[in-house]
């Protein structure tokens, strides 16, 4: 048995991050391991406080959580760092650990942290214990180069797409491509057909740049089908759309971002536009709720995109893997769960497993290839995607996940890749950047 800890710095959103722990947990415990959870935060102590928030479930690890905030961290489960003594209790915490995994592996620059010169010596730990870092994006190096000082201490790193694990070649530690933890397939209902679901789609997004809601907002107006439009989830552009008191120009009908709009329609609001042309929008949802959703309609529809993941490689979101083992087909776009402009990605291909809208449609073209989709694909073809889906939908499960982790442990070619010999290299420039970054902190 290795005994792991699940250990994170203290951030605003964990989004995803949550499902993601919550599952590797559980795959963990499957396989025989044992698995605790911490967070660190800069202080010299912690008050002991209780949580008034209301419709939280019980996780996986004892802890209460909801998908928008994340867990009520209990104290016992919160590490203050700040001082001698508290980094002497925190070694002697960690180092009764095998392996520790950094699901965020170092501090950000935001101001509770500058001056933070302390959190350097929270790797030092004894070498017996095998320390992973796990990035959940692709703004490695631009964004947190200051990783690098954590390289004496890692034994290896790992990511949950290939964008951040093709980024992760910029460090010298044997990496992984470790993708988000997702419930087992065989604990998932068995699907239902395609007659019994209805001709329609579901989208469930954090509400922020890179995820493009606005973009599917903009393209409902141009929808024909008379299936199910449900939108869910939240975030800071939900209140840029929503806002009683103005709303942002971006989020008003304009020719820039949607050049096909009629002349009576500008300046009114995209999101009541959406609203107006049949979009149901249910909130933040429970796990049980997503998967009620994704069992009643044929199509996921992920709208996300970026440019700067898609120079590193694929960014298939957790969404959209939820939908295959559910048996819901994906609509999403290049440049997000393929990086190829063809849409024919590492693990998505496009017309196989998912269907591909270009990252530069405008909300016509967005809206007129959701109906062609829903009109023309026909029973067969849609089944046969399906089950290909499903076939790749293995690797995001909570076991294989955590067996990667394993892997690395044991010094083995691990992750979806398996390769042999899999470091990355030292980068100088990244490791000027790093140090630079201290300054931040120092």
């Amino acid at each position: 048995m290795v005994k792991i800890l699940c250990a994170f710095h203290d951030i605003m959103d964990l989004g995803g991050i949550i499902n993601n722990q919550e599952h590797l947990a559980h795959g963990f415990a499957e396989l025989g391991h044992e698995v605790d959870i911490c967070k660190l935060v800069w202080k010299t102590n912690i008050q002991d406080r209780t949580s008034s928030k209301t419709g939280l479930v019980l996780g996986t690890q004892g802890m209460r959580l909801d998908q928008r905030g994340g867990w009520v961290w209990p104290t016992r489960k919160k590490i203050p760092y700040k001082g001698v003594g508290g980094m002497n209790r925190w070694k002697e915490f960690a180092n009764k650990f095998d392996m520790i995994i950094w699901q965020i592996p170092v501090p950000s620059k935001n101001k509770n942290n500058k001056g933070n010169s302390d959190w350097l010596e929270l790797y030092n730990l004894n070498p017996e214990v095998k320390q992973i870092a796990y990035v959940h994006d692709a703004h490695f190096p631009k964004r947190y180069p200051w990783l690098y000082q954590i390289r004496p201490w890692l034994h290896a790193v790992a990511a949950t797409h290939p964008a951040g694990y093709h980024s992760l070649y910029n460090i010298d530690r044997p990496r992984a491509l470790a993708f988000t933890a997702q419930m087992n397939q065989e604990d998932r209902d068995a699907h239902q057909s395609f007659k019994k679901r209805a001709g329609g789609w579901f989208s469930l997004q954090t509400f922020k740049g890179w995820k493009r809601v606005d973009e599917l907002v903009r393209s409902i107006p141009y929808m024909k089908n008379k299936g199910p439009k449900i939108l869910a989830g939240g975030g800071i552009q939900y209140y840029y759309m929503t806002s009683q008191d103005k709303v942002k120009s971006e989020y008003l009908v304009n020719r820039k971002k949607d050049p096909n709009c009629e002349e009576e329609h500008i300046g009114e609001r995209i999101w009541e536009r959406a609203l107006n042309h049949g979009m149901d929008y249910v909130g933040y949802i429970q796990d049980e709720q997503r998967e009620e959703y994704l069992s009643k309609v044929r199509y996921l529809i992920d709208p996300s995109w970026s440019h700067g993941f898609a120079e590193h490689g694929d960014h298939p979101n957790r969404v959209s893997v939820d939908a295959l083992i559910n048996g819901c087909v994906p609509i999403a776009r290049s440049r997000g769960i393929a990086a190829p402009d063809d849409g024919m990605g590492e693990f998505f291909k496009q017309g196989v497993n998912y269907f591909m809208i270009p990252w530069n449609a405008t909300p016509k073209e967005f809206g007129q290839n959701v109906d062609d989709i829903i009109n023309e694909v026909h029973d067969n073809e849609w089944t046969a995607m399906v089950e290909e889906g499903r076939k790749i939908a293995t690797l995001w499960e909570a076991k294989t996940v955590a067996q990667t982790f394993l892997d690395l442990y044991h010094n083995k070619p691990a992750g979806a890749f398996k390769k042999e010999n899999d470091v990355g290299i030292y980068n100088q420039e990244i490791a000027d950047a790093g140090a630079e970054a201290l300054e931040f902190f120092s």
